[in-house]
């Protein structure tokens, strides 16, 4: 069961998205509440720092499906177009596949305001806990607020951080009331990390290990992002500290564990299970008939990711996997002495599964027979495969297990209550794996790496195989990360890639290999007959069947015009900030 934090609409309104405005600067904001009046007491304060957590639902945040477009993760459109024959990327995606973005572009513009709506919300709780009196200031609970606000605070720049303009942001650490403080320059990137490694520490010390509710952050969270700062400075070992502290529980007890239940991961059922750190929790407790409201609890990646025949949409199949990333799925390695993987299938025969069970909650595939999809036996007897070459489907952000369509979740078919993870435990192990293999622990690496997989029923990887750095390093870089945490986090794929400095090579890689479709044979919903999805089951390589689809490479643009993989300064800062300029 879920325990909602509702945002108490209308408190506050964003300085104009931080945009300059000297109207607003000169006169009093009928919307805004007096910090003189509000901030009497801490029931008060705990109203607006959930005004915080409000900003977080703003789906622009975690924009899985355009990460998914730059990242080696995901494909934007169809892959046989019916006249001919070959992809056709959807409009709106085709900059993003291609790293043809600039200031212009939209979501570049929307995810930046929407991260310094959440800074901005996170001063306003910050100033009014300051100007508190100091019997109120010695209360735990003022602590905890000042710990939340500060992490979201710290959290939002360093993401920004991460994605834009190479590291050189715009510091805003309180609200601006004049127009000399809301028109600030770029701070170069080491100030920028001094700043929010700042935030996070004084999260990391103060908050308690656990929370409660499980909604709000702790501890484990602020370390967590503490860690991925200096990974992704390749300071592996102040990366590593924080890491082995939020798995061993060294400082405190995060009660963090892998959910060894495997039906709890990317279901209803395992909301804030044993190993969600940082989870963005939305619901249709309260739905309105509204799709596009980001200050709503409600997500469109339901639709933006289901199949047509689970309610997805007919024209927006834009959230889907790429072809190397549905292969390597549907040939994940099972150990057969796992006795999950022997199960008794629908016809009465025993045998192994046919995809591991990472597949299977990760995504749906035409050669997965033994889970339920969508209340159907399989995804094969569901999703008509056969059409647009699409021969794979994302799970972890669609509603397949409560329901037989996604339009019958919300009031409108935009609408899904489905959450969205940022960081859980497994990226923790496969981030402490990295540290441990760069610092020349290689045993240590693959223990942590092996633990998913046992988790999952994989077979472990062999230290007789793996045991020289560079094998361990490109088995984490090209399997064990994405496929553990495919389109999961904020842009965590594609800083990935920019860390290691791998991305044109692997975009370039991947534009020169070929796929294939064939047909596939499965039993259908009379368990006594079977029928045949055609051209649905891919495989690598180069087809002599005149019968197969031969697909067209992917990656292309991404290969030909992949810079850095930074975003550029929006428009809406350098049109409105007179200090900053592209």
């Amino acid at each position: 069961m879920k325990k909602y934090t509702i945002v108490t609409a209308g408190l506050f309104v964003m300085l104009s998205a931080l945009m300059s405005c000297e109207s607003y600067l000169e006169e009093t904001n009928p919307n805004e509440i007096s910090t003189d009046i509000y901030w009497s007491n801490l029931l008060e304060s705990e109203e607006n720092l959930t005004s915080v957590y409000g900003g977080m639902l703003n789906q622009f945040i975690s924009g899985a499906r355009v990460d998914s477009w730059m990242s080696d993760e995901g494909f934007p459109g169809i892959r046989i177009d019916a006249n001919t024959g070959e992809h056709r990327a959807n409009d709106g995606a085709l900059n993003w596949y291609n790293h043809q973005i600039n200031e212009d572009t939209d979501e570049v513009n929307r995810r930046w305001d929407a991260l310094y709506q959440v800074i901005w919300r996170a001063n306003q709780v910050i100033q009014g806990l300051e100007g508190m009196t100091e019997d109120l200031k010695s209360d735990p609970k003022w602590t905890e607020q000042m710990g939340q606000a500060r992490f979201f605070r710290g959290l939002a720049h360093f993401y920004l951080h991460s994605i834009y303009n190479n590291g050189k942001i715009v510091i805003r650490d309180i609200v601006p009331t004049t127009p000399e403080e809301l028109g600030k320059p770029v701070s170069e990137s080491d100030e920028v990390i001094t700043f929010f490694r700042s935030d996070l520490e004084y999260a990391y010390t103060n908050l308690p290990g656990q929370m409660e509710p499980k909604t709000r952050v702790d501890a484990g969270a602020a370390g967590t992002i503490l860690g991925m700062s200096y990974l992704y400075q390749n300071d592996f070992a102040n990366a590593q500290t924080y890491f082995d502290d939020i798995i061993n529980n060294k400082n405190k007890d995060y009660g963090y564990s892998l959910e060894q239940d495997v039906s709890m991961m990317f279901t209803k059922a395992g909301d804030f299970n044993s190993e969600s750190i940082l989870e963005i929790n939305y619901s249709l407790h309260k739905p309105t008939d509204v799709a596009f409201d980001e200050e709503d609890f409600i997500t469109r990646n339901a639709r933006y990711s289901a199949p047509r025949d689970g309610g997805g949409s007919s024209v927006l199949e834009t959230f889907t996997p790429s072809t190397w990333l549905i292969h390597a799925y549907s040939n994940d390695e099972l150990d057969p002495n796992d006795p999950r993987n022997t199960i008794v299938d629908r016809t009465g025969t025993q045998r192994l599964r046919k995809v591991s069970l990472r597949a299977s909650a990760m995504v749906a595939v035409v050669n997965d027979e033994d889970t339920e999809y969508y209340q159907e036996p399989s995804a094969p007897i569901l999703q008509n495969f056969t059409s647009n070459g699409l021969p794979g489907y994302f799970k972890k952000y669609t509603n397949h297990d409560i329901t037989d369509t996604e339009q019958n979740i919300g009031i409108n078919s935009w609408q899904s209550g489905k959450n969205v993870i940022l960081n859980r435990l497994s990226g923790v192990y496969l981030m402490m794996a990295e540290c441990l293999n760069e610092n020349g622990d290689l045993d240590g690496a693959l223990l942590h790496i092996n633990a998913l997989r046992d988790r999952w029923g994989l077979l472990e990887l062999a230290g007789a195989e793996y045991d020289t750095q560079e094998e361990v390093r490109a088995r984490l870089q090209f399997f064990e990360y994405p496929m553990e945490l495919s389109v999961e986090g904020v842009y965590a794929r594609n800083i990935d890639l920019r860390r290691w400095g791998i991305a044109k090579e692997r975009y370039q890689t991947l534009s020169e290999t070929d796929y294939y479709l064939t047909d596939y044979t499965y039993v259908d919903t009379d368990p006594t007959t079977t029928a045949i999805r055609r051209n649905s089951f891919l495989l690598p390589g180069v087809t002599s069947n005149d019968a197969d689809v031969q697909l067209v490479p992917e990656y292309s643009g991404a290969a030909a015009f992949y810079t850095d993989g930074y975003w550029p300064l929006p428009a809406s800062e350098t049109i409105n900030n007179p200090q900053v300029s592209n």
